[in-house]
Formats: structure tokens, sequence, C-alpha cells
């Protein structure tokens, strides 16, 4: 699945910009989640070793993509309440 940026325009939501940084990072975890399943199937001592820090990588992905929602949803709140 290919991610399709759209440059935010004038008329565009502000939030736009954002979703598309949710959708890269969502992206980026599909990624990595095979490569960890890839090196726990081969149960190698370095592709275990490199799980480490893999995983700690597809945290940091997983709270970025939290705080990035949470923001969309703000900016959401505040859309409806300007209508």
């Amino acid at each position: 699945m290919t991610t399709v940026a759209v440059a935010p325009t004038a008329n565009s939501w502000p939030g736009l910009e954002k979703f598309n940084l949710v959708q890269d990072y969502l992206e980026k975890n599909k990624l990595l989640i095979t490569e960890i399943n890839n090196n726990h199937e081969i149960r190698s001592s370095e592709g275990l070793a490199r799980n480490v820090h893999l995983i700690r990588e597809l945290n940091s992905n997983v709270a970025k993509v939290v705080a990035l929602y949470k923001e969309l949803s703000g900016s959401l709140e505040q859309q409806q309440s300007a209508v």
C-alpha cells in the first residue's frame, strides 16, 4: 500500500499534514513488524538482538501516532465548534 501525500492548500483542513504523518508512521510500523517477525522466526542471535532496537523504534512510533491522533482530535473539535 502506497501513501499519497497531499500538499495542504489554503482551503484544506489544517490537520491534513498530521494525518499524512500518521500514515507514514503506520507504513514504517508495518515494515518494522514484518522485520521483527522474520527475525523471530529465524531465531539467529543477531536477528533477535536487532529486534530489541526494532521494538524500541516501533514503540516510539506508536507513541508518536497516539500524540498525532490526539492533536487531530483537538483540531477536529476546534473546527466543529467554529462551525
